[in-house]
């Protein structure tokens, strides 16, 4: 029977042998990369004062790209952020406005706390003095201006004892439909409905105007801001033409990569696979063609973004192979946790020769191996590497859209 304090060194060992580091991983292992490290803290310094673009990392398959936005995961929480992973998928398609923002608010999780984000963040404010006042001023103030919506909301925040109305207001600002008929309702009973106006507004002008305002919440809410990883962005390479270039605007809108619409309080990082710029944006002429058709569809603004995020695709720091000496660094950390895990003090494993196609992951899946054939049979085993590739061609089924979300326009 498996003793209760080697539980989590177990549980570390059975994710890496499966390639899917967990939270306890992340720690023990650390960051892969320390250069990138060191930008994502210093973003994370002034992401409200002055937010800085941000940026994508890439890598090939079994480099540590998940296990890095992992480890900034760790680092952005223990710093108070509220911080969201989403993986691109059939169920998220980055082409698609609001999708990505509603998985984002799904998955945000917050330090030592386990609850809904935009639920804790409305408990909060009302808990601080002038935490609702101050953000319903910058709600009616900001520029470029805000739907009469959110500034509506938050003056019944306070004023309403509603259950049904201030659900109505949590599904809203995570992405449900505007609570017109109630939130009419409770303004007119409160005979303050002169003062808002909240009529309709365009989904996906919503959909930026909520990505503007949450940053804000969490900040007033006393988080530090808003941190959103994307990874699996390279399955984009997958989507029709017309799909992929606004997957590609979506993603420079969270990324902010223009200046001019940069989001504070809000920092993002990507992650991609490093044959993507070659295979896909060079190979399929994106940046020419695609370009081109958002501006024909009379979508210069997309097109402008949508080139940023090749840009910014084509320049992504790259997760570098590990030399000998971190290898080495490595194989002890991973060699004392299998020691804990199965009580067994596993002699130092066989490093193997350092290849170019030879990942991080593929050294420690073949050092849990050789432990457990030592342990298990007494013999050491002979392990065999294939290298897998990355898929783009077109795949249609990527491009349908999700119930209840609108296609771009």
């Amino acid at each position: 029977m498996t003793q209760p304090g080697r539980v989590p060194a177990r549980l570390t060992i059975e994710a890496l042998r499966a390639g899917v580091p967990n939270g306890e991983a992340i720690r023990r292992l650390g960051c892969p990369d320390d250069q990138i490290e060191a930008r994502f803290e210093a973003a994370l310094d002034n992401v409200v004062d002055t937010p800085a673009a941000g940026f994508a990392v890439a890598g090939g398959f079994g480099t540590g790209k998940s296990h890095l936005l992992g480890f900034l995961r760790e680092a952005a929480l223990l710093r108070d952020f509220v911080v969201s992973t989403v993986t691109v998928s059939k169920e998220t398609p980055l082409s698609v406005p609001g999708v990505t923002y509603a998985a984002a608010l799904r998955n945000a999780t917050m330090y030592g706390v386990n609850d809904d984000a935009v639920t804790l963040a409305l408990a909060r404010i009302e808990r601080i003095e002038g935490a609702v006042q101050g953000l319903e001023l910058w709600a009616s103030t900001a520029e470029p201006a805000m739907s009469p919506m959110f500034s509506a909301v938050l003056h019944l925040l306070t004023r309403s004892t509603d259950a049904e109305l201030r659900h109505a207001i949590e599904s809203f600002l995570a992405d449900g439909r505007p609570p017109l008929p109630p939130l009419r309702r409770a303004l007119k009973d409160k005979s303050i409905r002169s003062l808002f106006d909240p009529g309709p507004v365009a989904s996906a002008e919503l959909v930026r105007q909520r990505m503007r305002f949450m940053p804000q919440l969490f900040c007033a809410a006393g988080f530090a801001g808003w941190v959103v990883l994307l990874d699996e962005v390279e399955l984009i390479g997958r989507y029709g033409p017309l799909q992929r270039a606004f997957a590609y605007a979506e993603l420079a809108q969270w990324l902010g990569l223009d200046e001019e619409i940069r989001i504070p309080g809000i920092f993002a990082v990507c992650a991609i696979t490093d044959d993507y710029a070659d295979a896909v944006i060079t190979a399929k002429q994106d940046r020419e063609k695609l370009t081109e058709r958002l501006r024909l569809r009379n979508a210069p603004r997309h097109a402008e973004l949508a080139r940023l995020a090749m840009r910014a695709i084509q320049v992504a720091m790259k997760l570098r192979a590990p030399d000998d000496a971190a290898l080495r660094r490595q194989e002890i950390t991973v060699r004392e946790c299998y020691s804990e895990a199965y009580d067994w003090a596993a002699a130092p494993a066989e490093i193997g020769a350092r290849q170019a196609n030879r990942t991080m992951r593929h050294h420690i899946r073949g050092w849990i191996m050789q432990w457990d054939m030592l342990r298990i049979a007494g013999t050491r085993a002979s392990v065999v590497e294939t290298v897998s590739t990355t898929d783009y061609s077109e795949d249609e089924r990527l491009t349908e859209v999700p119930e209840g979300f609108d296609t771009p326009a």
